[in-house]
């Protein structure tokens, strides 16, 4: 009984050890980590400084999909992704649901400085910016 349960424990710890994430897998493929911040704002409770903020969106920019891979901490219901490349002056919109935790998605507005912005079923906004070349 006992050696059954530690071989247990031991095959649960060697999982865990060799457990690589999709998001740490589409980190080496992308070539842009998108740093999403809370818009000022938008978020309840008093503002300035009080702790670190929970981001519960991660975003990276692959050139080669020429797309931006979404990862979610949970289930956020379907947010709301606007894309603005302040370039050119181009402007896209998309609902994502984010019941599978990740999302890819299509960049199509050219080169140049983007902003995206999520905005959450709450009112609660995140916002992030990237080059493309």
């Amino acid at each position: 009984m006992q050696v059954k349960r530690i071989f247990t424990l031991l095959i649960i710890a060697v999982s865990l050890l060799c457990y690589q994430s999709p998001l740490k897998a589409m980190n080496y493929a992308a070539d842009t980590a998108i740093v999403i911040l809370p818009t000022p704002g938008t978020n309840p409770g008093p503002d300035g400084p009080r702790s670190p903020a929970f981001i519960p969106i991660s975003a990276y920019y692959d050139s080669s999909l020429s797309s931006v891979l979404l990862s979610f901490k949970s289930n956020l219901g379907e947010i709301e992704v606007e894309v603005l490349n302040s370039t050119t002056g181009g402007y896209s919109s998309t609902l994502i649901d984010t019941q599978f935790l990740y999302s890819v998605m299509p960049i199509t507005l050219g080169s140049g400085h983007y902003i995206i912005t999520f905005t959450l079923p709450s009112g609660q906004q995140y916002q992030g910016e990237f080059d493309v070349n």
